[in-house]
């Protein structure tokens, strides 16, 4: 497992970025919050990003958090029964990390059903399965 890597952006979209890391590009799936402070860094500075490395039978992806308490959502949010990593990127591409805690801690469903991706049943599952399980995070 990849606990972090820390190198130079290369190339940036804003859901993926490209690391050169010691002469070897990593593409690195990344949400819209790490994007933006991304954005704000000098050009060729190093940047750490906190890897959580997703394996399937036909794939390798890494995904990366500027944080530990984003990076830690992120996988409280894969553990919800139909949530993969790309709908976990895009419920935190669609919302701060802190407004995800507390509307998880307040069962806004509703807050949680203006998510691009999340319908409804989602979102009910979201805060059935994490309401007391996000505390102390974000």
């Amino acid at each position: 497992m990849i606990g972090w890597l820390a190198g130079k952006v290369v190339q940036a979209a804003p859901d993926r970025l490209i690391l050169d890391v010691g002469g070897v590009g990593y593409q690195v799936a990344i949400p819209l919050s790490t994007f933006y402070e991304l954005q704000k860094a000098d050009a060729g500075a190093t940047v750490r990003l906190y890897i959580h490395t997703h394996v399937r039978e036909d794939a390798l992806a890494l995904f990366g958090f500027l944080t530990a308490a984003e990076q830690a959502l992120f996988e409280r949010l894969i553990a919800v029964s139909g949530v993969g990593p790309k709908l976990a990127v895009s419920i935190l591409s669609g919302i701060e990390a802190p407004d995800l805690v507390s509307a998880l801690r307040a069962s806004d469903v509703a807050r949680l059903t203006r998510i691009p991706g999340v319908g409804k049943k989602t979102a009910e599952r979201l805060v059935l399965e994490l309401k007391d399980k996000v505390q102390g995070l974000a």
